[in-house]
Formats: C-alpha cells, structure tokens, sequence
C-alpha cells in the first residue's frame, strides 16, 4: 500500500494552452483561438435602437393592459388615479404597477436578445480547441473530437486513455496531458469528448414510446464481436456512457500507431467518466490486453448488481422526457446563464447542466463567467488565473453548433440508460480475472463525491485508495503534476510486479526440472 495521502505543492498558474482570452477586449466574451482567430462567445448587445424599440413596446403593452376591462391593472391605474384611496392600497397599486412595468421589459428584452442578437454558432472543424486537437471519423456516422498527443518513439507505444466528467469535455485534461508526457515518453496520449460534450458529433435522438431502459450494446463487457459493434450502435445507446466505451474502443482500433491492438492499455476516467473508463477496461481486459486503470472521483450512483431490467419507457415517459429535454435547451441557451450577453438582468431558473451545483438567475449578464466560476469553485480548489482557464476550456464548446441539444440528449439518455451497477459489477469480477488492475484516487476536500464513497469503492474492488491532500473533485486540474507522478508510480509498481511474479514462474520451472 502507498502513502494515505499525497501533499500539494503551492499552485503555480501556468500559461494557457489552446484558445485564450482576448487581451483588452471590452467584454469577456472575446476570446482568440490556438490559431489566432478572433471569436465570440455568446449574444451580442442590443444597439439603440434596438433597446428603445423594447421599451416602447413594454409601455406599449403596459397600456393595453391596462385599457382592459376589469383587469388588475385597469383597477390600479383607477386607484392611482383617483388619489381617494387610503395610503396602502395606493402604494400596493403603486407597487403593482411599477413591477408589472419591469417584468413586462424584462420579458420583451429577454425575447429581443435570443431573437435576434443571438450568437453565431460554428461546426466543430472550425473552432478546434486546441493544436493537439482533431476529428476522427469513425464507422457508422461518428465524428469524434479528441486530443491527441504522440509519443516520442514509435516502439512499445503504450495507450492511455482519458475520459472526462459531466459538464467537461476533453480539453479538461489539457495540463496532465503536459505533465503526462514529462512523466510517459512512450505512451500515446488519447482524450475523446464523450457524445453530447464537448466537439464530438450529436445524433439526432427521436424520443418515442418504444424506446428501451438500460438498452445496452451487445457483447459490450463480454466482447466477442467488436468489429460490427459501433455499427450496431443506436442513437439513444451512442448518448450512453456504454455506448462511448463503445466508441473509444473503435478509437483504439483505428489508431494507425497501433496496427495489431494495444497489448497494454492505461485508462483514467474522471467522476461520471470513470464509468466509461471501466467498461472500456473491463472490455479490454478480457480481450487479453493488461489494463491498469484509474478511477478518479468515481461518480458510480449505485450498488453493484448482475442484472438489468429492460423494458419500454411508455408513452407517458416518453412525453415527459420530451418536456424535460425542450426545457433544458431553452434552460442552456438563456442570455445570462450558459450564455452570456447583454441582458442587465435574467429570470431565476435552475440549470441541471453541472452535476456539481445548481445555480440561480436573475444575475448581471457578466455573471455569466461567474456560473462557470461558481461550479468549478464547488468542485475544486481552483482560483485566480487556473481557475479562469478551466472556466474558458469548459466554456468552449458552446461556439459549437447544436451544443445544448447535445448536451440535453445525454441527460435524457442518462435518466432512460443506468449501467452504473452492471459495469460496476462486471468490474468487480474482471479486476480478479487478472489482467486488470484498479487504483482510485480522489482529493481529499472533493464536496461532490464523498472520500466515504470512494473508499466503499475500494472495498468493493479490493485495491489502493490515494488520497490527494488539498485538492477538491479534479484532482487531475488542480495538480496535474501530482497527478502524473502518481500515475507514473502506480505503472512502475505494478510493472515491478508483474516482473516479480514471472520471477517466480522461471524459478519454479528450473526448480521442478
């Protein structure tokens, strides 16, 4: 067993890799990208013009409410107008009147702005993140972003894997892929956006009565036909953290670094993406390739079982899901929010986008950074200009074209599709199998995923707990060095003992003979 826990040097900020924000623009959403071009997150401001026609319509509107019979606005305007009516009642229709007045603006500016100052979104091949990002095209229509770092020798490449968590996307892992190569010269370094994030391509997902709970892709943890298994993929299973294990797994086989398979593998996921990360292990291990993998943070919602129920959603579910998943769209693309722009002030709504908070409306347009800000200062024990970088990577992919209908597919194919128990289970029985070992690692401040659950985890599979001292839930963010030293550790040791154990195997041969 290693040490408990592992101290955190002082945080040092280091310069921004990829997209940056631009220096002395006059709002936070101008940012320039690897490449140098000049872009724009979010809505634009309303001109004059623009802002002068909504309130002339809010008073406008005013008006005829309160030209209507019997209506509540009719009789306050009766009140203020009579100057009869006792103090009370007149400062009540006061008040009635100046709030309906503000919320009337608000509304119609709100329309104004996602009407036509909305953003100019992008396809994926234009706003690349960063120069260690690409497309791959994979079979059965699947465009997958990812960041991909060469190795500096083409012999005993060993691949590693990265899969991000909820609300992030590949560029996350940006600073440990650096510290990665310091620590792996030999390792191939691969990070996928996991589908409905970041610049992978969004299926269209077609809601209906028919669709099955917990339909997963055949022979995904018992993999005997990996060839036509991305074929086979549905649009509602590719939303699926099984699907995307899936999915990495083609992205393995189309590696041109990589022509005969990998014989050994490295997997790190992070919170929702060690779910991911374990079924793609699990899948690996029992094709005979040796997997050491990382859980950190892992998010697995639910005990272990062998078996899931499948059946249809209904009509009833169907339609809901339907609600939830518009809701959600409009949710991710109100000015003020997820967005940003010129609003003054934005209605109070709750946005299901992060899994590590929920955070509220009716804040300054230039706020919006501060949505972002907020989450990540939940999560983590980021700050200063650390924390405004990983605010500018999460951010990103919303330049992307059909970004939140992405994102609300994941969530609808995530309430339909639970696989936490089953791949946890599978991976109970593949980490005794042999070719599979597991280390978890978790920060010790993490507000989002218990200590207490990782350690149940650990229980459960039998296997080392490092704690990071200081260091919230990503870890692999807030000390990417750590990190790496400890990933790099973990390899040796495990290298040490697989030398030791075929030790054993020669001097017991020579022993019998």
């Amino acid at each position: 067993m290693w040490p408990a826990t592992l101290r955190r040097p002082a945080q040092r900020c280091a310069a921004p890799r990829g997209m940056r924000a631009a220096r002395g623009a006059a709002g936070e959403s101008d940012l320039v990208s690897h490449d140098g071009r000049q872009l724009r997150f979010g809505y634009r401001p309303l001109q004059r013009w623009e802002r002068c026609a909504t309130l002339m319509a809010s008073f406008a509107l005013l008006g005829l409410l309160a030209r209507a019979r019997q209506s509540p606005w009719q009789r306050a305007a009766r009140v203020l107008s009579s100057g009869r009516s006792h103090w009370l009642v007149w400062s009540l229709s006061a008040l009635w009147i100046v709030g309906s007045a503000w919320a009337t603006h608000a509304v119609l500016k709100l329309c104004a702005v996602m009407c036509f100052a909305r953003p100019k979104l992008l396809p994926p091949e234009s706003i690349l993140p960063s120069a260690s990002s690409s497309i791959r095209h994979l079979p059965g229509k699947v465009a997958v972003h990812l960041l991909r770092r060469p190795p500096d020798s083409t012999e005993d490449v060993m691949p590693v894997l990265c899969f991000h968590g909820f609300g992030a996307n590949a560029t996350s892992y940006e600073d440990l892929l650096d510290a990665l190569m310091a620590q792996l010269p030999s390792a191939l370094l691969l990070c996928p956006d996991q589908v409905g994030f970041g610049l992978t391509r969004r299926p269209s997902l077609e809601i209906h009565r028919q669709l099955r709970r917990n339909d997963l892709p055949a022979h995904l943890l018992r993999p005997k036909d990996q060839a036509s298994a991305l074929d086979s993929l549905t649009p509602l299973q590719m939303y699926t953290l099984s699907g995307n294990a899936v999915i990495a797994n083609a992205l393995l086989n189309s590696e041109p670094l990589l022509p005969s398979g990998p014989s050994s593998l490295l997997v790190i996921g992070h919170s929702m993406g060690a779910i991911t990360a374990a079924a793609v292990a699990v899948s690996q291990a029992r094709q005979g390739t040796v997997v050491n993998l990382i859980l950190e943070s892992p998010a697995f919602l639910t005990n272990p079982t062998k078996h899931l129920k499948s059946s249809t959603i209904g009509a009833v579910t169907a339609l809901s899901l339907r609600f939830q998943r518009a809701f959600l769209r409009l949710v991710l693309q109100l000015p003020g929010l997820t967005y940003n722009r010129s609003l003054k002030r934005t209605f109070l709504l709750l946005s299901p986008a992060l899994d590590a908070f929920l955070c509220a409306l009716f804040s300054h347009a230039r706020e919006q950074r501060r949505f972002w800000e907020r989450g990540l200062s939940v999560a983590s024990q980021l700050d200063g200009e650390a924390l405004k970088r990983q605010v500018l990577r999460y951010r990103w992919p919303s330049l992307s074209v059909r970004w939140a209908y992405g994102l609300s597919n994941f969530v609808t194919a995530r309430l339909i599709t639970m696989e936490d128990a089953l791949v946890l289970h599978e991976l109970i029985e593949a980490s005794m199998e042999g070719n599979l070992r597991v280390l978890i690692v978790t920060g010790d401040q993490d507000k989002v995923v218990p200590v207490g659950r990782s350690k149940f985890l650990q229980k459960l599979l039998q296997c080392d707990l490092e704690l990071i001292e200081g260091c919230g839930h990503i870890a692999h963010e807030e000390d990417p060095e750590r990190f790496a030293e400890l990933v790099a550790r973990f390899l040796k040791a495990q290298a040490m003992e697989t030398d030791g154990l075929s030790g054993k195997k020669e001097l017991s041969t020579s022993g019998t003979m």
